[in-house]
């Protein structure tokens, strides 16, 4: 359904932004783009707007009030614009801590596509019998103040859609995360799991002293003991409790990924 409006007032929402989405939401207000000429104007309250401007990926804390903001806005037309890739998507903080996911979605991780960002509200309000309009998506991290532009003149009628909906099924084609290699990804865990201890420099340096005790020990006929023998030697040599402490760690969080790789695990990582 496409709306016939000659102006549109919209309010703007942030449901949990980093704030860049929000800039350039700002940034087509100014004289430069000047986006009134199209009679698009920002106004103070939601009961006096056609579109909400929603930036952001919907958090469990912005939930509530987002969803109180859409009932106050007239039921018609009730446009939906979503800015940015966390407003369509979730984007980087998809399937996060802090991010709403709807009880019954039963997501995990690494599902395509990907629902969240205002979506999962929206279905909720649809379940609940709320009018919602058309809803125009954005994605960008952040979107440029041309693609804000053209994206709400599609809405208004002053430009036709040039691209076709296109919806990926697992039926043209089976989506699958790229995997490393085994020991790559061994390496990529013990390094951000030794993040949280030291910095950046000692971390690499640390890593690179651990995975070369590890080299030693893989011929070897019983590893796990070599390997502790080995770390302890480590630990006496350089009389640093911290990188003794930090060598303990990496040989403990080196088994037990290397216990659930064996096992046929698949989610052991820390990354």
């Amino acid at each position: 359904m496409k709306p016939k409006l000659r102006s549109i007032w919209v309010f703007h929402l942030n449901t949990g932004s980093c704030n860049g989405c929000d800039i350039e939401i700002i940034d087509v207000l100014t004289p430069f783009y000047d986006v009134e000429r199209f009679g698009i104007k920002l106004v103070g309250s939601p009961r006096h707007a056609h579109a909400l401007l929603v930036s952001g990926p919907l958090t469990r804390q912005a939930y509530y009030s987002a969803k109180e903001t859409i009932k106050a806005m007239p039921p018609q037309p009730r446009v939906i614009v979503a800015i940015g890739t966390c407003a369509c998507s979730g984007g980087i903080f998809y399937n996060g801590y802090p991010i709403y996911r709807r009880p019954e979605s039963g997501r995990e991780s690494c599902e395509y596509p990907r629902k969240g960002g205002i979506n999962e509200l929206l279905e909720d309000l649809k379940e609940e019998g709320e009018p919602i309009g058309p809803v125009i998506y954005i994605p960008g991290c952040p979107p440029r103040p041309e693609e804000i532009i053209y994206g709400i003149a599609q809405l208004i009628g002053l430009v036709e859609k040039r691209l076709s909906y296109q919806e990926y099924s697992d039926d043209t084609m089976k989506f699958r995360l790229p995997e490393g290699p085994i020991e790559e990804r061994i390496r990529l865990t013990l390094r951000e799991r030794l993040r949280h201890l030291v910095g950046y420099l000692d971390r690499e340096r640390i890593l690179e002293d651990f995975m070369k005790l590890v080299e030693q020990v893989e011929k070897s006929e019983n590893p796990r003991e070599e390997l502790a023998r080995l770390v302890k030697d480590y630990a006496a040599k350089c009389g640093d409790v911290r990188l003794a402490f930090c060598m303990a760690l990496l040989e403990n969080e080196y088994w037990r990924v290397r216990d659930a790789l064996d096992a046929g695990k698949e989610f052991v990582y820390w990354i």
